[in-house]
């Protein structure tokens, strides 16, 4: 039986936008609680996003380093992108990939995320394998960033270093391929002998 959320929602009293840009907008909500307490929330309102790990063939890691303004540093990361309204999360997904590392390939959808308790916002999670280089990136002229092609271990010690901002669609995605090499493994192990 799935474990589900069975709390009370509190009672919303006010909203008001305090903030809004091209890219995200904050709204103050003004909630009371059962037992009395207002309090004041800022909630973001911003749009879906697709995350998408590329692994090539011979089973290596595609990512992109990229400058980050929040922490004034270049960060590993997945490639990902906003999802555009009315766009499939796994066309986004292929799309933000290509854009940003020039590879393509076959891709299957993980799961999907909160991107935080403060934002309605989802992240799609994508594993692409397969994936083959078949052009250049092509970064949008506000975005610092290279590709990296990293093997599994290299990757690994990138995820344990804390230099991924998608730490949660990494581990996702590299639990589905353990998953899959322990399926590949079962599967050939049990093949029954021929007489």
């Amino acid at each position: 039986m799935p474990l589900l959320p069975t709390l009370t929602a509190p009672t919303i009293l006010s909203e008001e936008i305090i903030y809004d840009s091209p890219w995200l907008r904050v709204r103050r909500v003004d909630t009371q609680f059962a037992s009395g307490l207002v309090r004041p929330f800022s909630l973001k309102e911003e749009p879906d996003v697709a995350v998408c790990l590329p692994v090539t063939p011979d089973g290596r890691f595609v990512l992109v380093e990229e400058y980050r303004h929040g922490p004034r540093r270049a960060l590993f990361e997945l490639p990902a992108g906003v999802v555009d309204p009315g766009e499939d999360p796994l066309a986004a997904a292929a799309r933000e990939a290509l854009e940003e590392t020039g590879y393509q390939g076959a891709i299957r959808h993980l799961g999907s995320t909160w991107i935080s308790a403060y934002s309605g916002a989802r992240k799609h999670i994508f594993l692409m394998e397969d994936a083959q280089r078949v052009g250049e990136p092509q970064p949008e002229p506000h975005e610092l960033m290279r590709v990296v092609v990293a093997t599994r271990e290299e990757f690994e010690e990138v995820v344990r270093s804390g230099e991924l901002s998608d730490l949660d669609a990494a581990l996702l995605c590299l639990r589905r391929l353990q998953d899959g090499a322990q399926e590949r493994t079962r599967t050939s192990t049990e093949l029954p002998a021929s007489t």
